[in-house]
């Protein structure tokens, strides 16, 4: 396994701060502490990608690392902390699940070496791409009066008592109509793929 410059001074400051960092915080402090953690020059969306990966490169490796001391690190973007093995139940570290791709992503080298602005950039897109598809998700369901874990069954039925009582051929609004059909459409993807 590749050596990760940073894995050192990470590991500092997590046994500095016992009640856990979030990963923006590590980065931070990271950063106040060794000036070669900036990427000068590079594209700042790549720089950001670099940051990460070798933010999370040395978690997982302190992962195992730790585990084999008696000491869990938990990994979360908004809680990183070294807690006691013991108080975890964990026998071993997770090898399914999430955690496990994750683990394998982040301590693949050819990941860091061979990504590009436009990996970066692609990565991105696919990311806003998701989130807008959630708030649209969202809005869709609020047209249709439903709460956010309606199932398929209810979208349908509230569709049609909708489109039923809005229609323009009964005397409902045209503009009310369409926004009702387009949220069906909304949610017949994101039910239906």
């Amino acid at each position: 396994m590749a050596h990760n410059p940073y894995k050192e001074s990470i590991l500092s400051l997590l046994r500095d701060c016992p009640l856990g960092l979030s990963e923006y915080d590590l980065i931070q402090r990271l950063q106040e502490r060794d000036a070669t953690f900036a990427f000068p020059g590079e594209d700042a969306d790549l720089m950001l990608f670099r940051k990460h990966f070798l933010v999370m490169n040395a978690l997982y490796q302190l992962q195992t690392e730790m585990f084999g001391e008696g000491l869990y690190l938990s990994i979360s973007p908004l809680d990183i902390r070294l807690v006691p093995a013991q108080d975890t139940g964990l026998t071993d570290l997770p090898t399914d699940g999430v955690s496990a791709p994750l683990r394998d992503y982040y301590l693949d080298w050819d990941v860091f070496d061979q990504t590009s602005p436009a990996d970066v950039g692609a990565m991105l897109r696919r990311f806003h791409e998701r989130y807008l598809a959630i708030d649209e998700r969202l809005e869709a369901l609020q047209t249709l009066a439903l709460p956010a874990d309606a199932s398929w069954d209810s979208v349908r039925q509230a569709y049609r008592r909708l489109a039923a009582q809005h229609h323009p051929d009964k005397g409902g609004d045209p503009a009310r109509f369409r926004a009702i059909r387009g949220a069906y459409e909304i949610l017949l993807r994101c039910y239906m793929g």
